[in-house]
């Protein structure tokens, strides 16, 4: 598999897009509501999300009355993104190099997306050029490890990846979210946090949903996926219900940042 960052990137997390569209994007569904009741009232706005995976957030501002865009390096997600809101435009592409216009958008946000850029300082001086002067800048990004089950999960799978560049930042302290933005030239506001919890009714939901990840992907392609079956089964094993049912408790916090 050869290409750019970015492409393969979107190879791995479009490999089984179904199932991210499926199960595991809902996870992220508290927050976006939370972000969706702050910028509101949508009607008559134009929204760009990056990393905007199968739409549903773009669906839900939609919805609302906002005029939508959406930004992702997979082309499996963003087919079903188009298919979701055929009013939409939708674009594969790489975040570190917005394809829109200069002062295109009134809201531009970003769901845990930011922490897959090589450089994040690039992806929000995207962001800045993208959104018109008054309009608003979105990120959010899941929460430190003693506030995320889930990241139990994302360390046991990184076992099973091949060796590759650390992280830039560490987007899971809030606080480094603040100076990244303030490094811009943004004043971002305090950040929100929201519990989203990740609910499955049964083991078979929660490794469809886990094993859609990019990362899962990546460690599949490394280490078979027997292998990351295994490993993915007994990671969640501690939060599984005498009903069957698994629920990981997680944290997700964001910060707005208005472009002036």
């Amino acid at each position: 598999m050869t290409g750019t960052p970015a492409e393969l990137a979107g190879e791995h997390w479009g490999a089984r897009a179904r199932d991210w569209a499926e199960v595991q994007q809902r996870t992220i569904l508290p927050a976006s509501l939370a972000v969706l009741d702050e910028l509101g009232p949508w009607a008559g706005q134009s929204l760009l999300d990056v990393g905007c995976g199968t739409g549903e957030f773009v669906q839900l501002a939609g919805d609302r009355g906002a005029v939508v865009s959406g930004l992702d390096a997979s082309a499996a997600l963003i087919e079903i993104a188009r298919a979701r809101n055929p009013t939409g435009r939708f674009l594969v592409g790489d975040m570190e190099h917005i394809p829109f216009p200069a002062a295109e958008f009134s809201v531009v946000t970003a769901f845990n997306s930011l922490h897959f850029a090589s450089s994040p300082d690039r992806v929000v001086a995207e962001a800045m050029r993208v959104t018109r002067p008054g309009g608003r800048i979105v990120v959010a990004t899941w929460g430190p490890l003693l506030q995320c089950d889930a990241l139990t999960y994302l360390l046991d799978l990184g076992g099973l990846m091949p060796p590759g560049p650390e992280p830039a930042l560490d987007l899971s302290d809030p606080g480094t979210l603040h100076r990244l933005l303030s490094r811009a030239g943004l004043v971002p506001s305090p950040w929100r946090t929201v519990p989203c919890p990740w609910v499955y009714q049964d083991l078979d939901t929660a490794l469809r949903g886990l094993l859609s990840t990019g990362s899962a992907t990546c460690a599949i392609n490394y280490s078979g996926r027997d292998r990351v079956v295994e490993t993915v089964t007994e990671s969640i094993s501690p939060y599984r219900r005498t009903d069957g049912s698994y629920v990981l408790h997680n944290t997700c916090f964001y910060v707005t940042a208005l472009v002036s």
